[in-house]
């Protein structure tokens, strides 16, 4: 299999340039996209390739968060220090809570309808938290003091933990969600964990050291250390096709891997500042979203 090159969908512009995190709504082929420059999330129609609308007053909207199982859609308004909390099937607003400084990445723990911001802090880097946001009141229960700046976080329902990369120092932290506390921290061997994705017992760290590291989330074992041509950013997986994406903007490509042989697949070119990346598993379809063109390239997977 491998990535083509399929269409391009144009988004209309912000007052800056900039995209954050994508997820997609698959009951609708529904993607949200970040627009961050824009303080808004775009909706694209993955069955047409077009923008249907977008999600306005959202400042500096940073984390787009989808459940379908709960019908929701989050987002981390990082300019305005709180979440925002819509019913995805029809985009209506339900609710919005106060959390940290400059929230960021986000986890949603279904078992017990609460959502984790995880907080950049003010000034940026400092005073870096988690909050954990009770969905039936609408309220921050508490903050988790987090050793360094977060990024990336994901919900293991199996093991009912949230994973979240911390920056510096180099780990991931692993976040008991009965007793929403920090129950140890896992090292990761590069700099800088971003992107962050978990499958089948194992958590793909992509670092800014060049790395997609391979941990064992049980053990924290390094189970590989596979290189990369950049910083990278998001992470997407696929688990029909055990495909493993990760953006790296500079020098703007897109890499693959198999996710069952843990190996490299291809490297495909794409824009500078190109970091974003949505996945349509109904479409086959990968959106790599890219800030100087004001669009989305879509590349579909083929055998």
């Amino acid at each position: 299999m491998s990535l083509s090159h399929v269409g391009f969908v144009p988004l209309p512009p912000g007052a800056t340039r900039g995209f954050d995190h994508a997820d997609i709504y698959r009951a609708g082929r529904r993607m949200y996209v970040a627009h961050t420059g824009a303080d808004r999330v775009d909706v694209i129609d993955c069955r047409s390739q077009t923008v249907l609308r977008s999600l306005p007053d959202l400042p500096g909207v940073a984390g787009v968060l989808i459940d379908e199982e709960h019908d929701l859609l989050f987002t981390s308004d990082r300019g305005a220090a709180r979440v925002s909390v819509f019913r995805c099937s029809d985009e209506q607003l339900r609710g919005r809570v106060e959390v940290g400084p400059h929230p960021n990445g986000l986890a949603y723990d279904r078992r017990r309808r609460r959502l984790y911001a995880f907080n950049l802090g003010a000034p940026l880097g400092e005073s870096r938290t988690a909050s954990v946001v009770d969905l039936e009141s609408m309220r921050v229960l508490g903050e988790l003091a987090l050793p360094g700046r977060p990024r990336w976080a994901v919900y293991d329902e199996e093991r009912d933990r949230v994973y979240a990369n911390i920056r510096e120092p180099a780990e991931i932290v692993v976040i008991d969600c009965a007793r929403s506390e920090i129950e140890r921290t896992l090292p990761v061997p590069a700099a800088g964990p971003h992107g962050l994705w978990l499958d089948r017992g194992r958590l793909f760290c992509a670092a800014d050291g060049g790395v997609l590291a391979v941990l064992d989330r049980d053990s924290g074992e390094l189970l590989t250390s596979l290189p990369l041509p950049g910083v990278p950013d998001v992470v997407m997986h696929d688990p029909e096709f055990a495909r493993l994406y990760v953006a790296i903007g500079e020098p703007g490509v897109v890499c693959s891997f198999d996710s069952d042989r843990l190996e490299p697949l291809e490297t495909v070119a794409t824009q500078q500042g190109a970091r974003t990346l949505g996945w349509d598993a109904d479409g086959r379809c990968l959106y790599v979203f890219c800030p100087e063109r004001g669009g989305a390239l879509v590349f579909e997977e083929r055998a």
